[in-house]
């Protein structure tokens, strides 16, 4: 794996979070090439993390780089018109989360991937960054039983600038598909109805949802709970999974079972956020090299979409939504 050649395409802030990660492993690959319109913001970030090579056009990256893979983190608008021409170079592709906008475009995507067989996988990195991986390790070894219900609030006051602005939906596109993608790998398997209501807050600016509640039912009983805020002046995080035997608190630092108020036992999480995301572009390299799908494939991450576009759906009508029903 040593010296593998990854291209970045789009130098804004997401950007630092890969290359942050990159430099980290360098004797696993390096960022060889960077490209993005924006001539300065295109120099500032090569020369912040020596990236030897700049070009101005994706065109011209993909025709003179000789890339073993690509990282898209373009706003999430024009990411189709990005990804497809790399996956039809036969570059494989790490996208930043979501896949797109709708479910429409994510597909799209997808269908590029098996058309081209070419590799493409989804940033969705909290399934480490946050302790999902290793609350889904205690839950396959049977030590806690049956998982039954998850209630998760996260809240903030949070104030984007630029494209997000510009943008229908919100709080879910940018941050629940992440508890959405890892309730599912969690429980492995994907709900049977989706409820969503919300609202618009004039306390930040942002789409048409800046806070949500989403009530998800899974297969076999399990029931999920999630409130998201991007407009709540009290900041709050708060996710815990009772099973039949005890209950999973987690977080991003750690994991607590919780068999009784003297009883817990606490695990430490070993991924720090720039850690996750390299490891999700390392699950890539090595899945093309093995001849396999990524953990995070777009086949794969199809299935937290819809789950997304459910939950806009529930959203627009203010009914549950049965994903059986969501099809293009």
């Amino acid at each position: 794996m040593k010296g593998r050649r990854v291209g970045i395409v789009g130098a804004g802030n997401i950007s630092k979070l890969h290359l942050g990660g990159m430099a980290r492993h360098a004797d696993g690959c390096i960022a060889a090439a960077i490209t993005d319109p924006d001539e300065q913001a295109l120099v500032n970030r090569a020369r912040d993390y020596a990236v030897e090579e700049t070009y101005p056009t994706l065109d011209a990256m993909i025709a003179n780089a000789a890339l073993d893979a690509a990282i898209v983190c373009t706003p999430t608008h024009v990411r189709s018109s990005v990804v497809i021409p790399l996956l039809e170079a036969d570059i494989p592709v790490l996208c930043e989360k979501p896949l797109g906008e709708t479910l429409e475009e994510a597909e799209e995507m997808a269908e590029a991937s098996a058309r081209t067989d070419t590799p493409l996988a989804v940033n969705q990195n909290f399934r480490r960054h946050f302790s999902f991986a290793m609350a889904r390790e205690v839950i396959a070894s049977g030590a806690v039983g049956k998982p039954l219900h998850l209630t998760q609030i996260s809240t903030m006051l949070r104030h984007d600038a630029g494209w997000r602005l510009d943008r229908k939906r919100y709080v879910m596109a940018v941050m629940s598909i992440h508890w959405f993608d890892g309730y599912r790998w969690l429980f492995d398997a994907e709900p049977t109805t989706v409820y969503c209501s919300g609202v618009n807050s004039p306390a930040t600016e942002g789409g048409g949802d800046t806070g949500v509640s989403v009530v998800l039912t899974f297969p076999g009983g399990i029931v999920a709970s999630l409130t998201e805020s991007f407009s709540s002046f009290k900041r709050m995080s708060y996710c815990c999974l009772d099973c039949e035997k005890a209950s999973l608190e987690m977080s991003m630092a750690q994991l607590r079972i919780v068999r009784g108020q003297d009883d817990v036992e606490i695990r430490e999480n070993s991924y720090d956020k720039a850690e996750a995301t390299y490891h999700v572009l390392d699950d890539l390299l090595r899945a093309t090299e093995e001849g396999r799908e990524p953990e995070t494939s777009a086949a794969d991450n199809i299935k937290s979409m819809r789950i997304m576009e459910a939950a806009y759906r529930s959203l627009e009508t203010g009914e549950p939504v049965r994903l059986e029903e969501v099809v293009l």
